[in-house]
């Protein structure tokens, strides 16, 4: 009788280890160096959580679609999945792990404004543009005394800042480097950075509520990036993608 347990839990164990990985849909727009399928490895957060992912035992399928259609695809079931930053606007559909990469974000103008950014007071009389479809902050999002236009991306809002359209935008610190050095890179010395910062903001890995697995995913990715800051391969990953890791996270 043993004998017989014994072979029958050897059968459930090769049966179980021969089923496939579940698939999980992480959408997200083209936003380099971070996401983007032009890049290595669909850019540096698609290879994190991926490499993350993998480690504990699931796939991802990376699918590119605009910002706003992202979200509605993960608060309607599409997608599974997105990598963002903390708002409340989304804490009723989705749950987040905990930040997995830091995002710096800075002001920019034109290099012969002398704008000095000290809060959102300080903005006042200045027309902005951002990118459509993003939360940098829900105080910045909710503020209505501030002159707010909306681009498409980064790339617009920064030839609408070069035009004279508008007077600032707002970007993560490495992407306005990465199209300032490619798209950009005729017109960079037109623009300059604002003085310090806007804010520093934690990305993370977003997951509907309603997925059965919700909760082991988000375990399961915190888990992982904790392992792979401690064994190397979280560095090695933003050396393959030509950014200096992070010394350490919050």
């Amino acid at each position: 009788m043993k004998g017989k347990r014994r072979y029958l839990a050897l059968i459930l164990l090769l049966a179980s280890a021969s089923l496939p990985a579940e698939v999980l849909r992480l959408a997200g727009n083209i936003w380099p160096p971070y996401t983007d399928k032009r890049l290595p490895g669909d850019g540096l957060s698609v290879d994190l959580i991926r490499t993350a992912l993998g480690r504990g035992g699931y796939e991802l399928e990376y699918i590119e679609v605009p910002w706003e259609r992202a979200l509605l695809g993960v608060k309607n079931g599409s997608y599974d999945m997105i990598n963002g930053w903390p708002t409340v606007k989304r804490v009723d559909y989705t749950r987040s792990s905990r930040p997995f990469l830091i995002n710096r974000m800075r002001w920019l103008q034109r290099r012969e404004s002398d704008i000095r950014y000290e809060g959102l007071d300080s903005l006042l009389g200045y027309p902005i543009a951002l990118s459509r479809g993003y939360v940098y902050s829900d105080e910045l999002d909710d503020d209505t005394r501030l002159q707010k236009g909306y681009a498409a991306n980064f790339v617009q809002a920064a030839k609408m800042l070069i035009a004279g359209r508008v007077d600032l935008t707002l970007e993560d610190e490495r992407t306005a480097l990465f199209h300032l050095n490619r798209e950009l890179g005729h017109e960079r010395d037109a623009l300059s950075f604002v003085p310090g910062e806007f804010s520093q903001v934690g990305l993370s890995l977003v997951v509907r509520n309603d997925h059965p697995r919700a909760a082991d995913i988000i375990a399961t990715f915190d888990r992982e990036i904790a392992l792979m800051l401690d064994d190397g391969s979280y560095a090695s990953i933003f050396l393959r993608h030509g950014v200096p890791p992070p010394e350490a996270l919050p």
